[in-house]
């Protein structure tokens, strides 16, 4: 499925510069670290999906064959909740739809922050939750099947975490209401029937849209966004200067060995 949740953002929220390290928690196959890996940077991306990994791999690799990528990129198998780096090693740091995965999220989250330079531009998304809700009561699949999402963030419950783990959050955007219709469909229908006409029609509209961008369909889908956008996406920078973290969040090991 093409995705887009934070490519936008790189130019107006992370603002890359040459030299500078960037993570990419949860990457999968690699669609935020290749956007990344376009501006003279190092970039980390990691996940626990060797199969994701090795689709990543195979993409930087073609887009350095077209000399679209002037940054390195480093592919690591890895957990989010023991991250094998030390504290503060990244310049700007992202996490896309990843803590809904993993047993303790709240470890996750102070993993993610630990390893993120103090006063550095983060964003973090997971999904929204009252299409979640819909999706987890339309199909018994959607939750239940392995590495799949198991639990839901109520509307403001994701803020008051990240403040509480030491990330200032500056706003909150919400994204991707036709990936929404999509995942209603495949719910409605059985999740097993990508197949399914309905629904392989939509995923094909979905890839064509998301090459054409067309200006009146985008705003067809932003105006959607505030009512059935599948996403929400956090922006904001780790606290430039510590302090203890809050709300059950409990502070991170200082280092682990090597998630999704």
């Amino acid at each position: 499925m093409p995705d887009n949740i934070v490519n936008v953002d790189f130019r107006r929220h992370f603002h890359l510069e040459r030299g500078e390290r960037v993570l990419d928690l949860g990457c999968g196959n690699g669609r935020h670290t290749l956007e990344a890996a376009r501006f003279p940077v190092r970039v980390v991306g990691l996940d626990f999906s060797r199969d994701d990994l090795r689709a990543a791999r195979f993409m930087y690799a073609d887009l350095k064959r077209k000399g679209e990528a002037d940054g390195h990129v480093d592919f690591i198998v890895g957990d989010a909740q023991n991250l094998p780096f030390k504290d503060g090693a990244f310049d700007k740091a992202l996490c896309t739809e990843v803590f809904e995965h993993i047993p303790d999220d709240r470890r996750g989250i102070g993993e993610f922050l630990r390893v993120t330079k103090h006063g550095a531009p983060v964003a973090v998304s997971v999904p929204n939750y009252w299409p979640e809700t819909v999706f987890w009561k339309l199909s018994w699949d959607y939750w239940h099947t392995p590495g799949g999402h198991v639990r839901r963030y109520k509307p403001g419950e994701m803020w008051g975490i990240l403040e509480g783990a030491g990330m200032e959050v500056w706003f909150q955007r919400n994204r991707h209401s036709f990936q929404a219709i999509y995942w209603f469909l495949r719910c409605l229908f059985g999740l097993p029937r990508e197949n399914f006409l309905p629904v392989k029609t939509f995923f094909r509209f979905i890839n064509w849209h998301h090459a054409r961008r067309i200006k009146l369909l985008e705003r067809i889908e932003a105006t959607a966004n505030l009512a059935i956008g599948k996403d929400m996406i956090l922006y904001g920078r780790k606290r430039a200067h510590p302090q203890p973290p809050t709300n059950g969040v409990a502070a991170a090991p200082a280092a682990a060995e090597p998630h999704r």
